[in-house]
């Protein structure tokens, strides 16, 4: 892993590890591949990382919705704001910008991550994010971007992110509400700001 021999912990000997593919079917400690026409039984396929229907609203309304709802396997595109923190106080420049960092997550099947977005004034206007490295270079990775969003002097301001991938598929604003949370993508967000 990045050039060193697998460590115990990250799964040595051996671990699958699918581009464009969630995490979660990732596995570590590989002992045996099976080819079978069906999904495995296993209980972390069939128990976790399913996006459940909206009237699953409780354990027990879950239930009937386990055995018939697809494993996710792709992750949505997604962005988060890394800098300003939540709750920070954010000088301005003498242009008036404020600097915003973060990272936008490319969809398993949508292609790289090719814009993202900054807003200040809650979604009403946009400003483009400059983003690190070539497209070509990070189909399956996450990309660090950067940009300088004007912003009013106040209090208790917020800053969204979004991103769009290869495919045109857009963060929305917010994400379709499920049970556990699960592959939420709404717009990033960084709140409660002072901005001076």
């Amino acid at each position: 892993m990045n050039g060193k021999p697998l460590t115990k912990e990250h799964g040595f000997p051996v671990r699958v590890v699918v581009p464009g593919i969630a995490g979660a079917r990732s596995v570590k400690w590989l002992d045996r591949i099976t080819v079978q026409t069906m999904e495995s039984s296993n209980y972390y396929q069939q128990h976790d990382y399913k996006i459940l229907p909206p009237e699953a609203v409780d354990s027990e309304s879950a239930e009937k919705y386990w055995d018939t709802t697809p494993a996710l396997q792709t992750m949505p595109i997604n962005s988060a704001i890394a800098v300003p923190e939540p709750g920070s106080r954010v000088e301005r420049s003498a242009e008036g910008k404020v600097t915003v960092k973060g990272f936008a997550l490319p969809s398993g099947d949508g292609g790289a991550v090719v814009k993202v977005e900054v807003s200040g004034d809650e979604g009403v206007t946009w400003t483009e994010a400059e983003i690190e490295h070539d497209a070509d270079e990070s189909r399956w990775s996450w990309r660090l971007w950067k940009a300088n969003l004007s912003m009013e002097a106040g209090r208790g301001l917020k800053i969204f992110s979004r991103a769009t991938d290869a495919s045109g598929e857009t963060q929305p604003e917010r994400s379709q509400w499920n049970l556990r949370g699960v592959a939420y993508n709404g717009y990033g967000e960084t709140t409660d700001l002072e901005v001076v």
